[in-house]
């Protein structure tokens, strides 16, 4: 008799799904620790000045003080709520306005389908970073007016991909079953199509979140918001005067390592999520 011989390819097979599992996990983990974070910012507290001015990292100061005696750590702590805040609120309203958009382009008659979509192909034909600047260097926005400005400035980009999944979608059989059994849209979107279209509109506002963060920061790191708008960002702005000095390191790096690692977050859960709709679909009869 010979031997049984195991085969260890569905231990290699396991491995990378137990590591993007892993990997999911400590994205989901850090992500939930800076909203906590930008959460608690506003209870930090206050960003006084002091005479203690570019002071290097102690024990008193962890991350030092810039120019007017302010604690750049207490500085990162309030910015993270304006700076994640404006993010994630211009992706939902940005998503928002697509969908919208992309449902008005499916559900219309041909004239109003083609009214739409020309919108859309205006919307993206126009530079719109460009007029980004423009309108911030018009007027410097808060957060009250970045947050529309962005969303509309930035809405086309979604259009497209969700009229052509809501298409698909309309056109299951399960829909078109339900609806000679006398289901309406209303009840067809909120139980069958928008459950479908779940991982796609997470994605996609994932993805707008990504664009949002480095819109508000390169806004603010041009000194085109408002003066008293604290973000990542306009901490970047205020360390660029002295990036030949040593205070570089401590004005600088901070809040560059903050931005660098919410992107990077951002992309992982990007990623794990396409991970996700890839293997659904590949493991769907």
């Amino acid at each position: 008799m010979t031997a049984p011989v195991y085969s260890d390819h569905g231990t290699e097979r396991a491995r990378p799904r137990l590591t993007l599992q892993l990997l999911g996990i400590v994205a989901l983990s850090t992500l939930v620790l800076l909203l906590l974070i930008a959460t608690l910012g506003n209870l930090i507290p206050p960003y006084l000045t002091s005479t203690e001015t570019l002071q290097p990292p102690s024990q008193r100061h962890w991350l030092g003080t810039n120019d007017i005696g302010q604690s750049v750590l207490t500085g990162l702590l309030r910015a993270a709520p304006v700076t994640i805040g404006l993010a994630l609120a211009t992706a939902a309203l940005a998503l928002l306005i697509g969908i919208t958009m992309a449902g008005l382009a499916v559900m219309f008659p041909k004239v109003g389908r083609a009214i739409v979509l020309h919108l859309t192909d205006m919307a993206e034909i126009v530079p719109s970073i460009l007029l980004l600047l423009l309108l911030s260097a018009w007027h410097q926005p808060g957060v009250i007016e970045i947050i529309p400005l962005m969303a509309l400035l930035t809405w086309h980009d979604d259009v497209r991909i969700l009229r052509s999944v809501l298409l698909r979608e309309m056109g299951r059989e399960n829909i078109t079953l339900t609806r000679h059994m006398g289901a309406r849209w209303p009840y067809l979107l909120l139980h069958h199509i928008l459950p479908a279209i779940l991982p796609t509109l997470t994605g996609l506002y994932l993805q707008n979140v990504v664009q949002a963060t480095m819109r508000v920061a390169g806004l603010a790191f041009l000194g085109l918001t408002a003066a008293d708008l604290l973000t990542w960002g306009s901490m970047l702005q205020d360390a660029m005067g002295y990036l030949h000095t040593p205070a570089w390191t401590w004005l600088l790096l901070p809040p560059a390592f903050c931005l660098t690692g919410f992107l990077l977050l951002l992309m992982t859960l990007d990623q794990q999520q396409a991970r996700r709709s890839s293997h659904r679909q590949g493991s769907a009869p």
